[in-house]
């Protein structure tokens, strides 16, 4: 549990903090119930409280060692209880600040100065596998018979530093976006006044020379007005001409012409779902959209690959962080993905701003994203993103799907969410966030959960426990074993153990070859979707 941001000298433990504040402490003299505190651990009047709390709550003597922690908090830092008693609270402290623990303990044994017992702060916490998340830390001190005692009282911060990054992207996105519309718009009219006078300039008796140089001075303000037209469309002001289209026949219009602009070197494969159906959308801005999208993917393969379109039917659900940004509700999902060779997280998350490129200079104006960014919610669609460095990327667009009465399909329930029997499923996931809402949709539904981050955790866990009757196993990992690998070795040391790989790719683009037979689950899924392929795999 650290401080953020601050240098391991500075970082405060359960009894360091800021200076200048007076603290609301219990008086040192205060005596709780009980003569020692094995005494009060053991009282149940003491424990009614802390064994229901929905935050975390662990007690410490005056070295460091743990001698109570409540439910919520050995679910906080994914430990059993009994792995967690008698050990030093600096094993729940990532690296470098558990070191300098015992010594900031002994310092406050020693002068009594306390800094922040009674204030909270933000600090870092270490969970059992190695994940290192934000929490707000509030401490307390007493003393139990001749013993000195600390309370610290735990909530976890994951899902409120997550909606804030959310929030804060949003502004930025915004702003930028006001900042191109004003732009673009005066720019446009700037540019009508160059174009007019070219025009005229044209229109005159010019030598060869002349007419050759106001044929590039027009070709330049037409390339110009084109990166207006495109940054006013990141900022939702371009009007739009918005008709009923059916999605298929218009991607099938476009495959000749996608092929031949990318070129030879690049196979371009279609998946259209006969259910795609029809979105109400301007038909000149989807296909711009979709060939940027699909010339973005081959400027990620130059050495060639594969590029593949797919159009289908999908479901969002309202569970909170299962979909990102997309509202639950009926859509047509269009999902451009490529073999190329995918995108940092620093990239990820700034590939959508204007005029930010990867390519080198002269070969592309970082319009390209932005552009299919700012369609889609001009049309009220969402779009979203999902790259992985050496293993390629995809783009999905959600359209709202459009149902004529005659085609609506009747109210489907679902209240019937098959559940687990107590069953252990291994999760094998490197993402901490993906991870976390896995093994607690998992646990919510009745199973018992294992975990392990990579393809030689999986190993380790498969090898000592024997009660793993399920794997559900990330596609794309790191430490040299991708999900396919990890599921070969399950099948070889444990037969019996049923799989069921995930990816944020599409299906066709995560299997392993042709003729991948292993049970597949998408990214994002719903509660209910890991719910029923869960259930049914083990049932098969």
């Amino acid at each position: 549990m650290t401080d953020q941001g601050r240098q391991p000298s500075e970082t405060p433990d359960l009894t360091a903090g800021a200076d200048g504040r007076s603290p609301i402490v219990l008086d040192d003299a205060f005596q709780l119930p009980g003569s020692t505190l094995k005494d009060l651990i053991g009282d149940n009047r003491f424990l009614v409280v802390p064994e229901t709390m929905v935050d975390g709550l662990i007690v410490i003597d005056e070295v460091g060692t743990i001698h109570y922690v409540n439910p919520a908090c050995t679910l906080l830092f994914n430990y059993a209880r009994d792995a967690l008693i008698g050990q030093n609270v600096k094993m729940l402290m990532p690296s470098p600040f558990r070191e300098h623990h015992d010594a900031y303990l002994a310092r406050h044994r020693e002068t009594g100065v306390k800094r922040i017992i009674g204030i909270g702060r933000e600090l870092q916490g270490l969970k059992s596998d190695g994940t290192i998340f934000p929490m707000y830390l509030s401490v307390g001190q007493a003393r139990t018979g001749d013993e000195g005692i600390f309370v610290g009282i735990i909530y976890d911060l994951t899902e409120k530093k997550r909606t804030e990054e959310t929030i804060l992207h949003h502004q930025k996105l915004d702003a930028i976006g006001l900042l191109s519309g004003g732009i673009a718009h005066d720019f446009n009219n700037i540019l009508n006044v160059i174009g007019g006078n070219l025009e005229m300039i044209a229109a005159g008796d010019l030598p060869p020379a002349g007419r050759r140089a106001v044929a590039r001075a027009q070709e330049a303000a037409a390339k110009a007005a084109r990166i207006t037209q495109r940054l006013l469309a990141f900022a939702r002001k371009q009007p739009l001409n918005q008709q009923l289209i059916d999605v298929n026949k218009a991607l099938e219009d476009m495959a000749e012409m996608l092929q031949r602009t990318i070129g030879e070197a690049v196979t371009v494969e279609m998946h259209l779902s006969p259910k795609a159906g029809q979105i109400n959308t301007d038909i000149d801005q989807f296909e711009t959209a979709i060939l940027n999208l699909a010339v973005n993917a081959r400027d990620a393969m130059p050495s060639g690959g594969l590029i593949v379109v797919e159009a289908e039917q999908v479901t969002v659900g309202d569970e909170p962080g299962e979909n990102g940004e997309t509202p639950p509700g009926e859509y047509t999902r269009i999902s451009v993905s490529d073999t190329g060779e995918g995108m940092t997280p620093e990239v990820r998350a700034r590939a959508i701003e204007p005029f930010f490129t990867t390519k080198d200079v002269g070969s592309g104006t970082g319009l390209g994203l932005s552009m299919v960014y700012g369609f889609m919610k001009q049309i009220g669609g969402h779009a979203r993103l999902y790259s992985e460095v050496g293993h390629g990327t995809r783009v999905s667009l959600f359209f709202p799907r459009i149902v004529s009465p005659l085609a609506a399909a009747p109210n489907v329930s679902h209240s019937s969410i098959p559940v687990g029997r107590g069953e252990t499923v291994l999760v094998v996931e490197d993402d901490p966030d993906v991870r976390q809402i896995t093994v607690s949709r998992l646990e919510g539904l009745g199973y018992r959960v294992r975990i392990a981050t990579d393809g030689h955790s999986a190993m380790q866990v498969v090898k000592n426990c024997s009660d793993v009757q399920l794997a559900l196993i990330d596609v794309v990992m790191p430490g040299g074993m991708d999900g396919h690998a990890v599921a070969d070795e399950i099948e070889k040391m444990a037969p019996g153990i049923k799989l069921i790989l995930t990816s944020g790719y599409s299906p066709r683009m995560a299997a392993k070859d042709a003729q991948q037979t292993r049970a597949f689950l998408p990214k994002p899924s719903t509660r209910a979707q890991v719910a029923r392929i869960v259930r049914s795999i083990l049932d098969s």
